[in-house]
């Protein structure tokens, strides 16, 4: 694939701060706390070269995979670092951060959750830019080190192990220190990622 032009990249960027000021408000509403987001960055990749960037050293990332069918198909995955996915689970659950571990039954359905409605709010933003119905399927979650999953992941029916579109920000929780990092990876199929570059062509 050639490289994005800085109008290309602009464009999808554009895409990216909508996706991401709906999922910080999705999450405001869903935990009652108001959230707010850093500038996000956009990275497009090989997904086996994304795994150093969502956990530097391998550690363990909490993933909510969904196929994506409509006007374009694919997957979508938010990924988390398990830190964070502990203290999302937090907020959804309205209680204290879970001891470092293992996510709980209860952590892991509200972080599916979380995931599926974060999730929609990126596909909202690029269902708008791309003018076409964009519909998700029912959510999951994968727990494990970042490259194992991730290439779990590579290897899902319909994507070609090509270029992958990932959204990297940070949700800030007012009043607090705490930071959550986040990422949000566009998988499309060989169609549709070549239906994405024309739009961003034009745009």
């Amino acid at each position: 694939m050639q490289a994005l032009s800085e109008l290309q990249r602009d464009a999808l960027r554009e895409v990216a701060n909508i996706g991401a000021a709906h999922a910080a408000t999705a999450l405001s509403l869903m935990t009652g706390t108001k959230i707010m987001i850093s500038v996000p960055t956009i990275t497009v990749a090989p997904l086996a070269e994304l795994a150093p960037i969502i956990s530097r050293s391998n550690e363990q990332i909490a993933l909510v995979p969904m196929e994506m069918s409509g006007g374009l198909h694919g997957h979508t995955i938010l990924a988390f670092p398990l830190p964070t996915a502990h203290r999302l689970a937090s907020l959804m659950l309205m209680r204290e951060v879970a001891a470092a571990g293992a996510l709980t039954d209860l952590e892991e359905s509200a972080l599916t959750e979380a995931g599926n409605i974060l999730a929609g709010a990126y596909m909202t933003a690029l269902s708008e830019f791309m003018e076409m119905r964009l519909l998700p399927s029912p959510p999951s979650l994968k727990v494990g080190p970042a490259r194992e999953v991730l290439s779990d992941t590579a290897f899902a029916p319909g994507h070609t192990g090509g270029f992958v579109f990932c959204v990297e920000t940070e949700f800030m929780i007012a009043q607090s220190d705490g930071r959550l990092p986040g990422y949000f990876l566009l998988l499309p199929d060989t169609g549709s990622l070549s239906a994405m570059l024309a739009a961003v062509r034009g745009a």
